[in-house]
């Protein structure tokens, strides 16, 4: 085998040297390293991250697959983030491996990556904001970052796996960001959010005349985010009619508006969502067969919470920033024994509601830590018994808990009429997201009257 190494470890060289026959060099800076891959070509190129910085790693890599299509490129690291990873292994990179790792697996993985000679060669745009919920740094995310970075390129549909609560919606967002197409539209739409014939008036538009109070052409979100993404959140919620036209969709690469005879032509990729068994919806004659596995060719999973703990005090730190902003405090981070209680706690409500008991727990902080008693009672083990319904049920229950602690701490009062007011603010911020600022649909969702939602938003400062 012939090897490039570069910044490796001198027990990593010693290995390497002692099972490969062929040609290795090793470099420690750019200047030679860039020399070295000038005086011919390699079968693998191996690269230690360490003090090397994130946009100069990606750019490196992107240097080496230009000049050498071939070869296969790992990277080794001990700090990783879903931007880093996706780009390196988008930007041609065969592999990212998190240390520490022995030498004589680093040699296996060699092997079989030269055996395989699998490459990407895809470009990375360095400047990509990325899902708030897809943080850390153990093998199991660092494994989606990974398949972000391979799937982001092709318009194959992709279907994202998880649990609530576990980030699936930044999962799709990133696919899309991380694509040479990020400048195109990206579409969301949570399919629990609407009844079918509303779905289907927004997505594909209609012909004027196509129903009662059709009164003109409407083009639907699908034409306008042409060449773009559309993300299908909570697909399983999707009537079997609006399955079958999405199915058409997907094998034809053309829809019809509602009351339209002319078929349009679509270039589109599709990220589906779900937190459910669809095979098993597919025994119950809930879902069509032929969909889910058109969606699932390119299939991620990502892993609940629970079986990632060591990611937690990441998305603690990284989560505590905005709390601190938002509630104007300055928590420096979580004790000793309240971060005992966090890691044995399984969140059963995934990063959402992790998210949910920082932000309570700041609320109540009186310190500059959080203490064991500002956590909710269900991380702390005292409401056990209490905890019942489904995850999202939990993670209001514990919101609405961290609000009333908040205003009794300072002294508030008219609880009703603020907490309601919040979540009626939110409600309709939501709600207009979903219907790309139509005044007319979002009072139709919401079942009040426009001059009521004008009032309301006009109140909540959402003009």
């Amino acid at each position: 085998m012939t090897l490039l190494g570069f910044r490796l470890e001198n027990e990593l060289k010693d290995e390497l040297e002692s099972n490969f026959e062929n040609e290795l060099r090793f470099a420690e800076n750019i200047s030679s390293f860039m020399e070295l891959l000038k005086e011919r070509k390699y079968e693998a190129v191996v690269i230690d991250e360490t003090n090397l910085q994130q946009d100069a790693l990606v750019n490196l890599v992107k240097k080496i697959t230009e000049t050498h299509k071939r070869s296969v490129i790992i990277i080794m690291g001990e700090t990783s983030n879903l931007k880093l990873v996706a780009g390196v292994i988008k930007a041609g990179a065969y592999d990212y491996i998190l240390k520490p790792i022995s030498p004589k697996d680093v040699n296996k993985i060699l092997e079989k990556a030269v055996k395989d000679h699998k490459l990407l060669a895809e470009r990375v745009d360095k400047n990509k904001n990325t899902g708030d919920k897809l943080i850390g740094q153990t093998k199991e995310i660092v494994e989606v970052y990974k398949m972000i970075g391979r799937v982001s390129n092709s318009r194959i549909p992709v279907l994202v796996v998880g649990e609530k609560g576990t980030g699936k919606s930044s999962v799709a967002k990133a696919i899309h960001q991380f694509s040479d197409w990020s400048s195109k539209p990206f579409l969301s739409v949570n399919c629990t959010s609407f009844q079918n014939n509303l779905l289907e008036r927004k997505l594909f538009g209609y012909e004027k005349g196509a129903f009662e109070g059709a009164a003109f052409l409407q083009i639907g979100d699908l034409e306008k985010a042409n060449g773009g993404t559309l993300h299908l959140g909570n697909v399983e919620s999707l009537s079997l009619d609006m399955q079958s036209k999405i199915l058409y969709l997907l094998q034809e690469g053309e829809f019809f508006r509602m009351g339209g005879s002319e078929p349009i032509e679509m270039d589109i990729r599709i990220v589906a969502t779900t937190s459910e068994n669809l095979e098993e919806l597919i025994n119950k004659k809930m879902f069509i067969d032929e969909l889910y596995n058109k969606l699932k060719i390119l299939e991620i999973n990502i892993p609940p919470l629970r079986e990632r703990k060591d990611d937690i005090p990441f998305i603690i730190d990284n989560y505590l920033t905005s709390c601190n902003e938002e509630l104007h405090k300055a928590i420096k981070g979580v004790s000793k024994p309240a971060m005992k209680k966090i890691m044995r706690y399984d969140w059963p409500g995934n990063v959402n509601e992790l998210k949910n008991a920082v932000k309570s727990a700041v609320a109540l902080c009186r310190g500059s830590s959080i203490l064991v008693e500002e956590l909710p009672g269900n991380v702390t083990g005292n409401k056990i018994s209490k905890r019942k319904g489904d995850n999202q049920s939990w993670v209001l229950t514990d919101w609405i808990e961290g609000e009333l602690l908040g205003l009794k701490n300072n002294k508030q009062n008219n609880y009703y009429g603020i907490i309601i007011s919040k979540v009626e603010k939110e409600l309709i911020r939501q709600v207009l997201e979903i219907t790309s600022g139509k005044k007319v649909e979002t009072a139709e969702l919401l079942g009040i009257t426009r001059n009521t939602l004008r009032t309301k938003m006009n109140n909540y400062g959402l003009e």
